[in-house]
């Protein structure tokens, strides 16, 4: 009877622990099942480092971790820096909550209007404080943003941007897209022939057009401060624009605006106009990445070659433009191809240039007819000729360097080269 009943109880008691394992057990405080540490993301409904008006309007944000947990996760908020008052100037949860076995939540900040002029305010917020409940290890992110305090006039325009594609160091990680490129917010005429105002931080810009400036129609540009040249990236830029009560964040995109070799005064990229008219504005997209005026190349150049020490050789060609505005070059090695060749040119085609780098100058000349000549009478197999060089606008008058390669009978030769030195001609436009 005895050992019926230790059976009995036994029986009851696995009985007992089977119930009290249910489908809504979350593990909490389990001994065995333990929480990882996943990394935190943070996207945002605005441009980080952007300016905000002060009007009510709310903008999202998204917080997600990469590995679900077995308990909710608290993800917290707190204001560590700026001028501006959470609860008046602007208002934010103190924290979002990531439900057990998902992979994110969302929250809003809000921006509040009110009727006492200020000037603009900064606001500092973590997102992510690295106390979450329940989860260790999460790396939060700083979103800083800042609060204009406009006239119903006023037009704020925003610029941001980013690479096309991913870019990373020689240590394999990525780049910062305001390490990446420093740009430049202008606003200018149209057409652009003269910068009125500037906006030029540290990451994305903010202007902000006063509605008391004059009527008329003015640019947006896009130009470098500094860039990353070594690391060759398209960019993306986005424009926005904004005002008081009758137009919240208007947004236009640039892709591959500008590339990081662009880096240089010559090149800048017209994102939009905008016709002010009292405190109406209407906008026009634009999109054209200026190119280097090739017509101040147009002329008679002339200058030494490498031969000219030896010989007393000089060198003289004439560029022109066609209506497509492309560049022709002749005269290309005339007196070293007669002096030194012996040949006697009969005919020749001007050559085509390409810029491939407004910035440094650099150009090719891509293999094309060139030269119909004879030897001593007879006529002899045409020339081509391909090349490469440098064009130079630091000084006084251009400089052009060029080094050519003449194609015969499927052969190729570049003329004489003395103490090591490749044949080459350094002309200035006269």
């Amino acid at each position: 009877m005895k050992n019926k009943f230790l059976k009995i109880s036994f029986s009851f008691l696995a009985f007992l622990l089977m119930l009290s394992c249910s489908d809504n057990d979350d593990y909490t405080n389990d001994s065995v099942v333990k929480a990882t540490s996943p990394s935190l993301t943070v996207s945002l409904g605005f441009s980080n480092a952007t300016t905000l008006i002060e009007q009510e309007a709310s903008y999202p944000f998204s917080v997600s971790i990469t590995e679900a947990q077995i308990a909710d996760v608290i993800v917290n908020l707190e204001q560590t820096d700026g001028t501006a008052t959470a609860g008046e100037d602007f208002s934010m949860p103190n924290s979002v909550t990531i439900k057990k076995g998902t992979l994110s939540a969302s929250g809003e900040i809000t921006i509040h209007a009110d009727e006492i002029p200020e000037d603009e305010e900064t606001v500092t917020i973590q997102i992510g404080l690295g106390n979450e409940s329940n989860v260790s290890g999460v790396a939060g992110e700083t979103v800083t943003f800042n609060i204009a305090n406009l006239k119903s006039g006023d037009l704020v325009v925003g610029m941001s941007w980013a690479a096309s594609g991913t870019v990373t160091n020689n240590s394999g990680e990525a780049v910062d897209p305001y390490a990446l490129a420093d740009l430049r917010l202008l606003l200018t005429d149209s057409p652009y022939t003269t910068v009125f105002a500037s906006a030029d931080g540290a990451s994305a810009e903010t202007y902000v057009l006063d509605g008391a400036a004059p009527d008329g129609t003015y640019s947006f540009v896009a130009d470098f401060y500094a860039a990353m040249t070594e690391l060759n990236s398209d960019l993306d830029i986005t424009l926005s624009f904004d005002q008081v009560g009758a137009i919240n964040s208007q947004t236009h995109l640039f892709k591959n605006a500008l590339n990081t070799t662009d880096s240089c005064a010559e090149l800048n990229f017209v994102m939009a106009t905008i016709t002010k008219s009292g405190d109406s504005y209407s906008f026009v997209e634009v999109g054209e990445k200026s190119a280097l005026d090739l017509s101040v190349l147009v002329g008679t150049w002339s200058g030494p070659a490498t031969w000219y020490d030896y010989f007393g050789y000089t060198s003289e060609v004439v560029t022109t433009i066609d209506a497509n505005g492309d560049i022709y070059v002749n005269g290309i090695s005339f007196q070293w191809f007669q002096g030194w060749w012996g040949e006697v040119i009969v005919s020749n085609t001007p050559v085509k240039v390409t810029v491939t780098n407004f910035c440094t100058g650099a150009f090719i000349i891509e293999e094309q007819p060139y030269i119909v000549a004879t030897y001593n009478g007879a006529p002899q197999p045409a020339y081509g000729l391909s090349g490469s060089g440098t064009l130079d606008f630091s000084g006084a008058s251009p400089r052009m360097t060029v080094y050519p390669v003449f194609h015969q009978n499927g052969g190729t030769f570049s003329g004489p080269e003395f103490g090591g030195i490749p044949f080459a001609e350094y002309l200035t436009l006269d």
